[in-house]
C-alpha cells in the first residue's frame, strides 16, 4: 500500500436492525452508493474523538450479530482502525471480534450524531 489510494475489502458482523439504519443514513447523506464512505467516516471520527474508545462493545451481548457486511477501507482509515484494534486487545487480549465491535460502535455513533 504505497499511493494512498489502496481499498482493503473488510468484512463485519451487525444486527439487522442497525444495519436498516445505517443504510437510510447513507442514503440520505449520499445516495445509496456510499455505504463505505460513510462507514470510513464514521471510522476515523470515532478514533479521533473517542480516545479510549469507551463505546466500544456496550450493550452488545444483548444483539445477535446476524447479518455479514462488507465495506472498503481506504488506507488511512485501515490504519486507524488497526490502531484502535491494538488499544482494545491491549485492555482485553483475549477480546473476539474486536474489528467488527470498532465498526459497531462507529455506525452507532454516527447514528446518534447525525
Amino acid at each position: 500500500m504505497t499511493n494512498g489510494n489502496a481499498k482493503i475489502k473488510t468484512t463485519y458482523r451487525l444486527p439487522n436492525v442497525l444495519r436498516l439504519k445505517m443504510l437510510q443514513a447513507v442514503e440520505s447523506s449520499y445516495g445509496k452508493k456510499k455505504k463505505s464512505k460513510w462507514i470510513n467516516e464514521a471510522i476515523n471520527d470515532l478514533v479521533n474523538n473517542d480516545i479510549g474508545l469507551s463505546s466500544v462493545g456496550l450493550g452488545e451481548h444483548y444483539e445477535t450479530q446476524d447479518k455479514s457486511d462488507v465495506i472498503l477501507l481506504d488506507e488511512k482509515t485501515f490504519e486507524n482502525l488497526e490502531a484502535a484494534m491494538t488499544i482494545i486487545r491491549r485492555h482485553d487480549p483475549l477480546y473476539e471480534g474486536v474489528q467488527s465491535s470498532i465498526i459497531r460502535a462507529a455506525i452507532r455513533r454516527r447514528l446518534d450524531r447525525d
